[in-house]
């Protein structure tokens, strides 16, 4: 033990005079062979490499702050949730459809430009039962791009200027933090040391925080359509 303990010692002192105690500090952290711009590019890649994963937390969509839990696969399927301050819905998507149930003050919002007797009446018919579509139907674009995980990690294809820091823990994982200042704010990542690198949190200060965990590594989703019992089709209805 002595010996190793020694050779250790040489090492960093040889080290230390060839390159400056600095360089030779940041080369014993995690991914030392990489920089923090490299380090995030793979914990981006080691998202897509996953045949699933559930991503939750709070963003921002045109000004207004949202709060969402989906998990979503490769193939396509998702389940989950999307909230704001105008209504929830839940969202189940399968290779076949999609399937929506919102709450009241959600169709409300949709509907505040219709006369107030049809309004009632569609809200009424809608509010709280699961209205199915066809996953193929143009108007479920931006609900399909919720549940295409190529698209969703678009957004963190940006890693230029990106900063190693300290190690620390996601739920028991540790993870070493990466910083990028932005137009925005500042953007915290934290990406894992130990097994694959995936992305595990990732946070943006300033005046549209936001803050997403990725958890649930592929693990199967359950995109089970609901009973038809609880399901409107208008293609039935006509």
């Amino acid at each position: 033990m002595r010996t190793a303990h020694r050779l250790t010692a040489t090492a960093a002192l040889a080290c230390a005079t060839a390159l400056g105690l600095t360089g030779c500090l940041q080369a014993s952290g995690p991914f030392p062979d990489l920089s923090g711009s490299q380090v995030a590019d793979k914990s981006v890649d080691a998202l897509r490499g996953a045949t699933s994963l559930t991503v939750s937390g709070n963003v921002w969509d045109e000004g207004k702050p949202l709060q969402l839990n989906m998990a979503v696969s490769k193939a396509g399927d998702c389940k989950g949730s999307i909230s704001s301050k105008e209504g929830s819905f839940e969202l189940i998507r399968n290779a076949q459809n999609v399937f929506i149930k919102a709450d009241e003050p959600f169709y409300r919002e949709q509907m505040k430009d219709l006369p107030k007797e049809q309004a009632d009446a569609a809200v009424k018919q809608l509010a709280g039962h699961w209205l199915k579509t066809k996953t193929s139907d143009p108007d479920m674009k931006d609900l399909a791009d919720l549940c295409d995980l190529d698209q969703l990690l678009k957004e963190f294809e940006d890693s230029k200027g990106a900063q190693k820091g300290k190690t620390t823990t996601v739920d028991g994982q540790e993870a070493l933090t990466l910083t990028t200042k932005t137009t925005e704010g500042t953007e915290t990542a934290l990406v894992a040391t130990k097994g694959e690198p995936y992305l595990l949190k990732v946070s943006l200060d300033g005046k549209e925080p936001s803050d997403l965990t990725f958890t649930g590594f592929n693990k199967p989703v359950q995109a089970d359509a609901p009973a038809d019992k609880d399901v409107i089709d208008p293609d039935k209805q006509g």
